[in-house]
């Protein structure tokens, strides 16, 4: 299966298949996206779709991202303390490290990584001494000071320093009193700060999220389906308990076990159509080959087409496919697939494995079983990963949800058809009578579409502009000259010294013409330099009568005569009067 281990990792590209690569074209320069009000704001469908687009993921990270980020990072805190909310912040110790404040019901944690200088580390709030409000540089209002008995934690830049301070403070006053926030109070505090409850789930998926299971870093066992021999139990218990990573789909399939090996894992009609759909081009699917211990290799590789405006068109992307040597024939397959992508940035640093299980639950049934993990190859910043994972698991649930639709829809009769068109057909009919409601969103939709392109050329046709503006500007400020005066001449050097009485006459005649030269020329300098003070005088003295003669002009004591003529009222002419006087209609 070519995309089950992969996901879509652009920041706006299509959905076209299930690994694609990162591309950054202007890195976001703040962090931290919640709403500083501290109201439960409702959720609504506007507010749900913003919630599962992609944009609105990556910009504003929802809790269980944020406490999945903070369980990977701080494994021995999570079994003594519940996470309750984060703040983007910086410590500082030196130099400001730019990082991420976690809070929990017993402690507060910070983790920053910059330019692989990793910073990490948890003060336990019955520590703390004092909780105070500090300024950075003296007069900015954005940081918080954290003391203890021996230490002084100083953290700046928080985007809203008053509503983080009163977090802060409530949860270290809890811990001090050994009374900790109830269920409830935490709830209230989560939906103010990430506008969700931390029990949201996603209805709308084909496939069971279960980001929980990837949270407590060790996934929870899959129930065991309804098997019909006993042999199977023993390998699927086997596979649940050491296959690692996030279940993203558990979904059975009315189709034998060898129908839906057939069509996911060989050279079956259904698969290529069904990547042609999703926009992968030049699929090469190699044969299944037997290597040591009995194993079955082989490998896939595609081109996938990128909806980037600047950067990387299309990436490449290489699968390998390995089939379980514990396999059962027509019972139970298990296929490990790791994938990884290159030609564009950042595509060396991570892949993605996928495991994949298909078991066969009697009466022409499977049920497909697949966990999928990001494993990191090279070190990156806490912003690079959080944006990988995000999209990364945005595009692997994207693909089962494709995959599922597909393979209900497809037909033994008509493979050319493997697709979703069948189900996209009932669906829309079904929808037919929202599509009047749905017009305002289509509407936006297009219009996104028009004008995203359009700002992106304008923006970059006004900084060219102002780049060559800018250098010709430095150009005709490096060559403004201002005229000096001439040098004073100086006098010529003495070759060597007379001997004879006509020769000291000869150098003192020419010695007295140079000394001439030279005293006609500061003269006429002294007199240019009089000259101009004479001006600057002149200037002055016309500037001192100008401020004696000044009156200041005082408006209060003018008054408005307004004049009626035809009916019209007329109030352009001004006298010192004291009111105004009353014009009466001639008749």
């Amino acid at each position: 299966m070519t995309g089950a281990s992969n996901a879509d990792l652009k920041m706006d590209t299509e959905q076209s298949s299930p690994i694609s690569a990162t591309t950054f074209t202007s890195p976001v320069l703040q962090e931290d996206g919640r709403t500083s009000d501290h109201g439960p704001s409702p959720r609504t469908p506007v507010s749900e779709k913003k919630r599962k687009s992609w944009y609105y993921s990556s910009m504003y990270p929802s809790y269980k991202t944020r406490r999945r980020e903070f369980r990977s990072l701080f494994s021995s805190v999570v079994t003594e303390s519940r996470f309750v909310v984060d703040y983007s912040c910086a410590y500082h110790k030196d130099i400001l490290h730019q990082g991420r404040m976690f809070v929990t019901t017993n402690s507060v944690c910070f983790y920053s990584y910059i330019f692989g200088w990793e910073n990490k580390f948890v003060v336990d709030w019955k520590e703390v001494t004092s909780i105070t409000k500090e300024k950075t540089a003296i007069f900015i209002p954005n940081a918080v000071q954290i003391t203890t008995k021996d230490n002084k934690y100083f953290f700046a830049s928080f985007v809203d320093r008053d509503s983080s301070h009163m977090m802060l403070f409530r949860l270290w006053q809890a811990a001090l009193a050994d009374q900790m926030l109830s269920d409830d109070d935490i709830e209230q505090v989560i939906a103010c700060e990430y506008g969700e409850g931390d029990e949201d789930d996603d209805e709308d998926s084909e496939c069971p999220d279960t980001e929980d299971e990837v949270d407590s870093g060790n996934p929870a066992p899959s129930p065991l389906p309804p098997v019909t021999s006993p042999s199977v139990e023993p390998v699927l218990s086997t596979w649940l308990s050491t296959c690692e990573g996030t279940t993203v789909c558990d979904k059975t399939f009315p189709r034998p076990l060898e129908q839906l090996y057939r069509l996911l894992y060989s050279n079956d009609n259904f698969y290529f159509n069904f990547q042609k759909e999703r926009g992968t081009t030049e699929l090469e699917i190699g044969d299944w080959e037997e290597v040591d211990s009995g194993r079955k290799v082989r490998e896939v590789s595609y081109n996938m087409a990128l909806n980037n405006p600047v950067g990387p068109k299309k990436c490449q992307v290489k699968e390998t496919q390995t089939l379980s040597q514990g396999n059962i024939e027509n019972q139970i397959y298990c296929i490990e697939t790791t994938a990884d992508n290159s030609g564009v940035p950042y595509a060396d640093s991570f892949s993605v494995v996928t495991h994949s299980c298909l078991v066969d639950t009697g009466n022409n049934t499977t049920r497909l079983l697949a966990r999928a993990e990001i494993r990191f190859n090279k070190d990156l910043w806490g912003f690079l990963k959080d944006k990988i994972e995000t999209n990364a698991w945005s595009g692997i649930k994207s693909y089962y949800s494709s995959l599922s639709l597909a393979l209900e829809s497809y037909s033994e009769n008509a493979p050319q058809q493997a697709s979703m068109q069948s189900h996209q057909a009932r669906v829309a009919r079904k929808t037919s009578r929202k599509s009047r409601r749905d017009w305002p969103a289509l509407t936006t939709l297009a219009w996104n579409i028009v004008t995203q392109p359009l700002l992106l050329y304008l923006v970059m046709m006004f900084l060219l502009v102002t780049s060559i503006i800018n250098t010709v500007v430095l150009y005709r400020l490096a060559y403004i000259s201002v005229p000096l005066p001439p040098p004073a001449p100086s006098l010529p050097p003495l070759p060597s010294l007379p001997t004879d009485q006509a020769g000291w006459l000869a150098l003192l005649a020419s010695q007295a013409e140079h000394h001439s030269v030279r005293s006609s020329h500061f003269r006429q300098q002294l007199l240019s330099a009089t000259e101009h003070i004479a001006r600057a005088e002149q200037s002055l003295e016309t500037l001192r009568e100008g401020l004696e003669d000044w009156q200041p002009y005082d408006w209060v004591e003018q008054e408005v005569e307004c004049v009626t003529k035809d009916g019209k009222l007329f109030c352009d002419k001004i006298k010192p009067v004291s009111k105004i006087l009353p014009v009466k209609d001639e008749m």
